[in-house]
């Protein structure tokens, strides 16, 4: 059988509803005032009004769906940038289903619909672009065994047909990027959008290492711009300083990227700290009583996560345990713990009324992702001034929440194919929240359920894997459990956190490094050690 990817079947649709507003407001999905020559929803939140001018072709190509992947004709191709029908199939396939997987559900479409007017004059986006369709009609074949009329010789030839392209094409892209690179003709923007794309093929592909080294890329590209406007305080502390040079969607990626980064070392780069530093109390003073819609909530839980990640990475970076309680420093982390508590009980109350509100599909995932981050982030920001781990006990109802939030925002995955769920997305889900309640949450079965959903259900997230995040979490599990009584586990035995080399990551394999008190009588710490693989 041949490995040509096959069109979808056809699907009746009704007619696209006219959506009036400015084109700032249309990709926000949210209401509009339609005032002149600019509107104040625009001019509140501090982003350029993209105008009133038609929708960008692209746009109809951004909607999820399930659309007919025609074979172009000799005649189209010869106008079109892509070498071949192949090129042109792997291109249908990440506009129709691979862009929705892997990128975030809730943005506003707007870096999507970048990397797709790029590939018009782009060779290297355009070439990343069909690698990742590429790579996604591999996972297909290699993971619907059931739903494939193949036989086992005949899909693994499809598989490794669509793989060896893959590669192919990634390989193309990288030779245009470094070309481009040394040439100095690329712009800040499209340097962001090949980081994002070159973190989305090595970390589904497993190269985890080169996935961390794109953050730290794209951060400090961020970093060393944001630098420019530092005498121009209104705009530094912004999201983004000039969104008509870089959008706030693009940087909002790498932000939580960086929270990301944040759980996944103990060492931060002074420009990953800085990044998670934006915007601060002033942004989070402008939050209103109620939130319009789940998109507006979006926003504020940004903004509410990066302080509060924020205040964790300078605990570990200034705050170490030989700082006074009286200290400059000190006081000014208890006073932003306060701060950014008061903050997400007053999210909280404004987001109710649109959970109240809110149907099936996108938007119910989004709610729960949302419902989910700042439960596991409240845990973090009410604990991590304390030393004692057995403060974490008082927080088991909340963990179990986020157990049972988790499995509900994989089951509300939205896909734009029913027939195969996605298990890679370059943000964050689930890993993240469940790796924080599987080193953090000593209740034996709370654990274990978090722990064994990581593992039972292998995804990537970012630089996160879930299968070595469990494998992590199973060994500090039983180094605690050693000395458990009464079915908990003292004080004096937890591990406050562990480590791992870097340096084999990409081949799944992992040396681990935890330190634990030998005994309750003992402080000596012990170095607890064990090779994994996964």
């Amino acid at each position: 059988m041949s490995s040509t990817i096959k069109p979808y079947p056809k699907k009746r649709r009704s007619a696209p509803k006219v959506r009036t507003g400015c084109g700032t407001c249309r990709l926000r999905r949210v209401k509009c005032d339609e005032g002149k020559p600019v509107c104040q929803r625009c001019i509140k939140f501090g982003v350029e009004c993209d105008g009133y001018h038609l929708i960008l072709r692209w746009k109809r190509e951004l909607v999820p769906s399930q659309p007919a992947m025609k074979v172009p004709s000799s005649s189209s191709l010869a106008k079109s940038p892509f070498a071949n029908n192949e090129e042109h199939q792997y291109f249908d396939l990440f506009c129709a289903r691979t862009g929705y997987d892997i990128f975030p559900t809730f943005d506003s479409g707007y870096t999507r619909q970048r990397l797709l007017e790029s590939c018009h004059f782009n060779p290297a986006i355009r070439h990343a672009i069909v690698a990742l369709g590429a790579l996604d009609k591999t996972a297909e074949l290699v993971q619907s065994f059931d739903k494939l009329a193949l036989t086992p010789i005949e899909r693994d030839a499809a598989a490794n047909a669509h793989h060896r392209n893959a590669l192919r094409q990634y390989s193309k892209a990288v030779k245009h990027m470094a070309a481009d690179a040394s040439a100095k003709k690329v712009d800040l923007r499209t340097m962001l959008l090949t980081c994002l794309l070159i973190l989305a093929f090595e970390s589904w592909t497993g190269n985890m290492d080169l996935a961390v080294n794109q953050v730290h890329a794209g951060i400090r590209l961020i970093q060393e711009w944001r630098e420019k406007y530092k005498n121009d305080k209104d705009k530094y502390t912004r999201l983004s300083p000039a969104p008509y040079v870089v959008e706030d969607d693009l940087i909002q990626i790498f932000c939580r990227l960086a929270v990301q980064h944040s759980f996944f070392a103990d060492g931060h780069s002074p420009e990953l700290h800085a990044v998670l530093g934006n915007e601060g109390p002033r942004f989070t003073r402008s939050m209103p009583d109620t939130f319009s819609d789940i998109f507006e909530a979006g926003t504020y839980y940004n903004g509410i996560i990066r302080r509060g990640v924020y205040l964790i990475t300078t605990h570990s970076a200034y705050l170490g345990p030989d700082v006074r309680k009286d200290s400059e420093i000190w006081r000014w982390a208890m006073k932003e713990q306060e701060e950014i508590q008061a903050d997400v009980w007053r999210f909280n109350k404004a987001l109710e009324p649109v959970l109240q509100k809110i149907g099936d599909g996108p938007q119910k995932h989004y709610a729960l992702f949302i419902q989910l981050s700042m439960a596991i982030g409240y845990i973090g920001l009410s604990t991590h001034l304390s030393v004692d781990e057995s403060i974490h006990d008082e927080y088991n109802p909340v963990y179990k929440r986020v157990v049972y939030l988790a499995k509900a925002v994989m089951k509300e995955m939205p896909t734009a194919n029913k027939t195969r769920t996605s298990n890679f997305c370059f943000d964050t889900r689930v890993i993240v929240p469940l790796w924080v309640v599987g080193l953090k949450c000593r209740e034996p079965s709370i654990r274990r359920e978090a722990i064994n959903f990581l593992l039972a259900n292998p995804r990537r997230e970012g630089i996160w894997d879930s299968v070595f995040a469990g494998k992590v979490l199973q060994w500090v599990m039983e180094v605690e459990e050693e000395f458990i009584e009464d079915g908990r586990v003292p004080g004096w035995a937890r591990v406050a956190g562990v480590k791992w080399s870097g340096a084999e990551l990409g081949g799944k394999r992992a040396e681990l490094v935890c330190l634990q008190r030998v005994s309750a009588d003992d402080a000596t710490m012990a170095r607890r050690t064990k090779t994994i693989t996964w």
